[in-house]
């Protein structure tokens, strides 16, 4: 009991510590720079990383430790993330990872942001409150939220408008597709100053690669899914809808910057599958992977979603590669809506699993969507036939006219 006590009170004092120190000055201290002799170094796939700072000769071997000497303008909140995850282990997952990933190689400048906003988010809530009972427990550190019941969490010395996503065992963790559901949950409701925050605090967060189109822009998961996979990860539906939606902000802004970061978000289509990217030929032609570390996982609403995504980025560029894609993930629909489907249900994904009520339900309203875009019956026909089954269980049904009304008047 002793010994609690007194860990406790360490963490009191370090947060208390945290909370009155300078936020701003956290905020602006630079990454490490390079000069002379020094360049930064580059991945084989063409990402430009942060050198980090030499360790000292001995080393502690602890993956706090190890990060605060080659980050050092991370060491306090690594201190903090320590003192709190020795009771909260969720808390410290993300340093594990980063750890892991720096012993390989340096991170990238966006990988340091990332591991940034992570420690803060966690530190913050872990300091005054228990881990959640269940994953996927989606919590805001800005009262300016999508909805509120969104939990809002104060914090002195951090704020954000991103969503941070709880899973267990991995504490809380920024996830571009939540982010991108914020987002264009904001554009569609016309809260263009709400989206433009959460898309900007967004870019320092992106990557760059090399593609045969050029440079590419990369939002990367860094954290490990229940069934297991490498990290980081990328998914087409984040990295699809923010190309569209960064479109549409410069749309409504005029500010380049977002369209520049959407034409580098597009060109991450053309990644190959071994090198990180999320594009697999199949037998039903070209998928879009949400999940590309289990690539024979094809998830109807997530290859939908990312189509949404080139939609948008076509309507407000026009750049005819995004519809050509677009086109072509239309064919691949078509074709497996068949082994979508088990007579009685919906499949989440191909010759898989049937989908939950709430995913079933979004197969109607994208199948909706497709057919006010294209025209193509075939939509329509396998939408009023899953709708049918709702019925079928005594179970409310979608209104397609209305569906269809809201579809033809939305971006």
């Amino acid at each position: 009991m002793r010994k609690v006590a007194v860990s406790i009170l360490v963490i009191v004092i370090v947060v208390i510590s945290g909370c009155l120190g300078n936020h701003s000055q956290n905020a602006g201290t630079a990454l490490p720079t390079h000069s002379g002799s020094n360049p930064p170094e580059t991945s084989p796939a063409g990402t430009t990383t942060v050198a980090p700072t030499a360790p000292p000769e001995r080393q502690d071997t602890s993956d706090h430790a190890l990060l605060a000497s080659l980050y050092p303008e991370l060491e306090k909140e690594l201190e903090q993330n320590r003192i709190i995850s020795s009771l909260r282990p969720d808390a410290g997952y993300t340093v594990r990872v980063f750890a892991g990933m720096a012993r390989e190689r340096p991170l990238t400048p966006a990988e340091v942001e990332v591991l940034r906003a992570t420690l803060r988010a966690n530190n913050c809530y872990f300091s005054t409150h228990s881990p959640p009972e269940k994953s996927y427990h989606v919590i805001s550190f800005s009262k300016e939220r999508p909805l509120e019941s969104v939990p809002y969490i104060g914090c002195s010395n951090f704020t954000s408008m991103l969503p941070f996503v709880y899973y267990k065992g991995r504490g809380f963790q920024y996830y571009p597709v939540t982010a991108s559901n914020w987002a264009y949950h904001y554009l569609k409701t016309g809260q263009v100053k709400r989206a433009e925050a959460l898309l900007s605090e967004m870019l320092p967060l992106m990557d760059e690669v090399n593609t045969s189109q050029g440079k590419a822009g990369v939002f990367r998961v860094y954290f490990s899914p229940p069934e297991g996979s490498p990290v980081p990860w990328t998914s087409s539906f984040s990295q699809g809808m923010l190309a569209g939606l960064y479109a549409w902000l410069y749309n409504e802004t005029g500010n380049e910057t977002y369209l520049n970061a959407s034409r580098l978000l597009f060109n991450s289509f053309y990644i190959p599958l071994r090198d990180g990217g999320f594009l697999r030929e199949t037998e039903y032609g070209t998928w879009f992977l949400e999940y590309p570390y289990r690539p024979g996982f094809l998830v109807l609403n997530g290859h939908i979603i990312t189509m949404k995504g080139l939609w948008l980025y076509y309507r407000f560029t026009g750049d005819e590669r995004a519809l050509e894609l677009f086109n072509e993930g239309l064919e691949s629909v078509k074709k497996a809506l068949r082994d979508c489907d088990t007579g009685e249900w919906s499949l989440y994904s191909v010759n898989g699993p049937e989908a939950r009520e709430d995913y079933h339900r979004l197969h109607i309203r994208l199948l909706v969507w497709l057919y006010a875009r294209t025209g193509d019956g075939i939509f329509l026909e396998y939408a009023e036939k899953w709708n049918g089954y709702l019925e079928k269980k005594g179970l409310k049904k979608e209104n397609i006219n209305a569906l269809l009304q809201q579809v033809r008047y939305a971006p």
